[in-house]
């Protein structure tokens, strides 16, 4: 089972957990309807299975790059969409990004950033252009190693 964060949003004294949009369009929720959550704190990072999502698991993403691509290339950073953010590990752990020019130690930034150790990646890939995706796929989710593929658009193949 893959682990998902929901980030709780306090409302007139009432607190709510936002369920990432590509989950809950997986799961087809509406209003209304219920779903099961195992509660983990800070402390113990043990999470007992309580309910069985397996046909729903989540092992890869792929998101389009922005059209703010000016910036992207010039500082080295690929931008993930608040969407897909939950595939990743909090801001605070790094993680080991397989790529075409070999393993990057890196981590996403609090504001949805890619920076640490992506100069070599664009040298050799950029510049990146709207339309351009990216695939981030789980390599071994233990070990937090994600593989990302870099799809160059072409107007006749899409």
């Amino acid at each position: 089972m893959k682990r998902i964060r929901l980030y709780i949003n306090k409302i007139k004294n009432n607190y709510y957990a936002k369920i990432p949009d590509i989950i809950a369009k997986q799961m087809n929720l509406s209003n209304g309807k219920s779903i099961e959550v195992s509660i983990i704190n800070d402390k113990n990072e043990e999470q007992i299975e309580i309910w069985d999502l397996h046909a729903e698991d989540i092992d890869s993403i792929t998101f389009e790059i922005s059209n703010d691509v000016h910036t992207m290339n010039m500082y080295n950073r690929i931008y993930v969409p608040e969407k897909f953010r939950f595939f990743f590990p909090d801001h605070r752990k790094e993680f080991l990004m397989i790529t075409n020019v070999g393993n990057i130690k890196t981590h996403i930034t609090t504001n949805g950033y890619f920076t640490k150790g992506l100069r070599q990646w664009f040298h050799l890939n950029g510049p990146i252009m709207p339309k351009d995706k990216i695939k981030m796929s789980i390599y071994d989710e233990e070990t937090l190693q994600y593989e990302m593929k870099y799809i160059k658009y072409n107007e006749n193949n899409n």
